[in-house]
């Protein structure tokens, strides 16, 4: 059965070095949080606010073995009633034969995005 998981995260600065450990850190937290193994994942869309300028599926790349996993990035739309800044998300798809749902994760500031969801108060 195909399931899909979100998540984000936000950046504390606009750098290859931030984006690169908050995909790892994401990534890792979905996978982990919710039993996914790589060979497993159907495809993942990132999307990214406007003040990020760097590729998250490229830093993605660099430290996991996806060379056959499809990767796309996208921007956020920019809307007056979405404020938050140097924000990250993503969308995985995978086979998964588990019971139950996904787990989605929301990190650092993001938990802000989905309260009602990620445990932030």
């Amino acid at each position: 059965m195909v399931k899909a998981v979100r998540g984000a995260v936000s950046l504390d600065q606009n750098t290859e070095k931030d984006l690169q450990q908050k995909v790892d850190s994401l990534f890792n937290e979905v996978i982990i949080k919710n039993n996914i193994k790589t060979h497993s994942i159907v495809s993942i869309i990132f999307s990214q606010t406007p003040d990020i300028t760097f590729n998250p599926a490229k830093a993605l790349r660099m430290t996991n073995d996806l060379k056959e996993t499809p990767l796309f990035c996208t921007q956020e739309p920019v809307c007056e009633d979405f404020p938050q800044k140097m924000m990250l998300r993503i969308l995985l798809t995978f086979n998964s034969d588990l019971p139950g749902t996904a787990k989605p994760i929301y990190m650092g500031e993001a938990a802000g995005l989905r309260k009602d969801i990620s445990g932030s108060k």
